[in-house]
């Protein structure tokens, strides 16, 4: 049986996330431990006592998304689970590249740090709004993105999620003209407001880029033990210089999770693993033949177990 790990992003993050694997798995405290020591952040209260609107904030969400994400792997690879591919969505993509053993954990915490603080002061100075758009052709939605752009008044799509759903980023003014053509022009068209902890994904992240470059090369980089999509094309990535490379480049680049979600045709078995249910749908929306587990709870790491082993009977 192929397994593929996926990692879900920014938006998968929840009051009370990985609190019952925290309190059954001394593994899971150490990786909270340690993060806390690491960022001289309260994880346990972060995570389990606070409010949406505090997890939510960039710096904390990046990082208790990448710390649950973590140790969750780590139970997985503590139980002998060994995946054949891993992958993520958005900044789910540096919990992915930490399964894979490109990243330590304290390289990961650093850099979401980072780039969660880079981003806040670049957004700072700029008027930008993002939105999600469901039930629209990608080829529409870039027509109408290209129309209503101006100048540095522009509107584009900063993650292709699925045929049907797309995230479009810009400036305010351009974004809101897409989505007042768009709600004129379709009944089927669903738009929310997104919030900017998102990611624009385009080139106004470019100073978040420059600023980020100069961390990373303090970070080592490692060939992967376990082959990584990458976010941006759907390439395999297994080569700790490309690998680097892309990091960058995905903070600029958009969002192509359509074509992470084509690679895995050939993989018997999907898992999201992190919090949240988000990305555990579109799994299953895109492929409703194929098994799809979300891991978030003790209970789903014996289902995930009893699901390889009764394939492993069968073979």
């Amino acid at each position: 049986m192929k397994v593929a790990l996926l990692f879900p992003g920014y938006g998968s993050q929840y009051v009370g996330m990985g609190k019952e694997v925290y309190d059954e798995y001394r593994i899971v405290q150490e990786y909270f431990e340690e993060a806390s020591n690491c960022l001289n952040v309260n994880f346990v209260k972060l995570c389990f006592a606070t409010s949406d609107a505090e997890i939510g904030v960039g710096a904390s969400a990046y990082t208790s998304i990448f710390l649950v994400s973590s140790a969750l792997y780590a139970i997985l690879k503590q139980e002998g689970i060994t995946p054949a591919l891993v992958a993520g969505y958005n900044i789910g993509e540096y919990s992915s590249l930490f399964a894979a053993g490109s990243i330590t954990f304290p390289d990961g915490l650093y850099l979401l740090n980072k780039l969660a603080l880079f981003y806040q002061e670049s957004v700072s100075t700029l008027d930008a709004l993002i939105i999600r758009v469901r039930n629209v052709d990608t080829q529409l939605l870039t027509m109408v993105c290209e129309q209503v752009s101006r100048g540095d008044e522009r509107a584009v799509i900063a993650s292709y999620n699925t045929p049907a759903e797309h995230i479009v980023s810009g400036a305010t003014q351009a974004v809101r003209a897409v989505q007042q053509r768009i709600v004129d022009g379709s009944a089927q068209a669903t738009i929310e407001v997104v919030p900017l902890e998102f990611g624009l994904h385009s080139e106004l992240m470019e100073p978040v880029a420059r600023s980020l470059k100069i961390y990373l090369e303090k970070v080592d980089f490692k060939d992967v033990s376990t082959p990584v999509l990458s976010g941006m094309d759907g390439r395999m990535l297994l080569h700790g210089d490309e690998i680097k490379k892309r990091v960058i480049e995905q903070i600029v680049a958009p969002i192509q999770f359509q074509r992470v979600l084509q690679a895995l045709q050939e993989y018997d078995l999907l898992v999201a693993v992190g919090p949240g249910m988000g990305l555990l749908n579109t799994l299953v929306a895109y492929y409703p033949e194929k098994q799809c587990l979300a891991i978030n709870k003790p209970a789903d790491i014996e289902k995930l177990k009893y699901s390889i082993q009764a394939a492993r009977t069968e073979t």
